[in-house]
């Protein structure tokens, strides 16, 4: 059951979140700006490894948007930034009532709490996009990760989780489920409906895409090491990749080494979600290949890039490691792999041989998980 249009026109919503690309925080105004709510403000602190050197804060009545703001911030430790987004935060948002706040992830939940307790907010929404304790890389990190999220399960509202793992990771972390707020699976969603226009009938299915940030994790090594075999059966592969991240300059040697820099572009970071999903409608595969590891973000999330590749019509080859890799596997969407060359290359040459029944099963399932559908059901749960 959707939440009626009366419903959302009379709510005051303010987003908050940390930047470094589009993501679901984004789409969620964009959202309700759509369905013209009352007001909804996003407020994005840039992460430290973002392009960004300023916070920015949007404000949108009845569908318009009325204001926008920047704040420039410093290169300073992480901590220190925090504490300073945290107090940013309060200080914008207490100016003005709200019927709910939807902090994406802990850090940003607390926030939303204080404002609570100052009279400003009426719900307090925990949206919790990654839960991976471990990303920061020191036990501190660890420590403060969790308990800041154990207090934000225990006094949020409500908790919108990517994925249905996330509520066991937490459990195995020590945090007692019947203490917490009602949990919500809120998955990542999908512009299918709207991307309809967009995909085309005619692509290339030996062009395979990488979408997201460039890292040693993200695997993308794995297939630019398969290049030399798979171009024997399919001459006119070639792999694009669409991002940055620290680990390209190393990616770009490997292509170089194995004489493969012909048939690989950097396009380098998309900063516009819309020019990005343009290019993704010409490919033919999408990669996402999770290195397997405690620490990954994708083990409890439900990672945005396989459900963009699916909107765009291109069937997933997908490593095993978050809870969607099954689904698409079941669906016939992709192909669900582990990390080696041998298990990519057969899910490779399986997709390319039946491209078009694999690409009319990836439109099927993307057009389950639109943002519109998504959304609808979250907020009725929630209120």
């Amino acid at each position: 059951m959707a939440v009626t249009p009366d419903t959302i026109n009379h709510l005051r919503v303010a987003t908050v979140l940390h930047y470094y690309a589009t993501g679901p925080g984004q789409e969620l105004h964009a959202w309700l700006r759509g369905k013209r709510c009352a007001a909804c403000a996003l407020l994005e602190h840039p992460f430290q490894f973002s392009r960004r050197e300023y916070a920015r804060l949007e404000n949108c009545e009845n569908g318009v948007v009325v204001g926008e703001q920047r704040f420039p911030v410093g290169r300073l430790p992480m901590p220190i930034r925090y504490c300073l987004d945290f107090l940013r935060t309060v200080s914008i948002l207490r100016r003005s009532t709200w019927d709910a706040y939807v902090g994406n992830g802990c850090f940003d939940t607390l926030a939303g709490i204080v404002l609570r307790r100052l009279g400003k907010v009426r719900r307090v929404v925990l949206y919790t996009i990654d839960y991976a304790p471990n990303a920061g890389g020191s036990r501190l990190y660890a420590w403060l990760y969790r308990k800041i999220d154990r207090f934000c399960c225990y006094h949020a509202d409500a908790i919108w989780n990517l994925s249905r793992r996330m509520m066991t990771g937490r459990w195995k972390d020590g945090t007692k489920l019947d203490r917490c707020a009602k949990a919500i699976w809120v998955p990542h969603g999908t512009h299918a409906r709207r991307m309809r226009h967009e995909v085309r009938m005619e692509c290339e299915p030996q062009r395979v895409a990488f979408f997201g940030h460039v890292q040693e994790k993200s695997g993308v090594q794995l297939f630019i090491e398969a290049m030399p075999e798979l171009t024997r059966d399919f001459p006119a592969l070639h792999l694009d990749i669409l991002g940055d991240g620290p680990y390209r300059p190393a990616l770009e040697r490997l292509a170089a080494r194995l004489h493969m820099e012909h048939r690989v572009t950097f396009h380098g970071f998309i900063e516009n979600h819309d020019d990005a999903e343009k290019f993704l409608v010409r490919c033919g595969i999408g990669l996402a290949l999770y290195v397997p590891g405690d620490s990954d973000f994708s083990q409890y999330a439900d990672p945005g890039k396989p459900k963009v590749y699916l909107a765009c019509g291109l069937p997933v080859v997908i490593v095993g490691v978050p809870e969607v890799a099954d689904l698409i596997d079941a669906r016939g969407a992709g192909r669900k792999i582990e990390y080696d060359r041998v298990s990519m290359c057969a899910a490779i040459t399986d997709i390319l041989r039946t491209h078009g029944e694999y690409r009319s099963r990836a439109l099927s399932l993307a057009d389950e998980y639109d943002w519109d559908a998504v959304f609808s059901l979250a907020w009725h749960e929630t209120l």
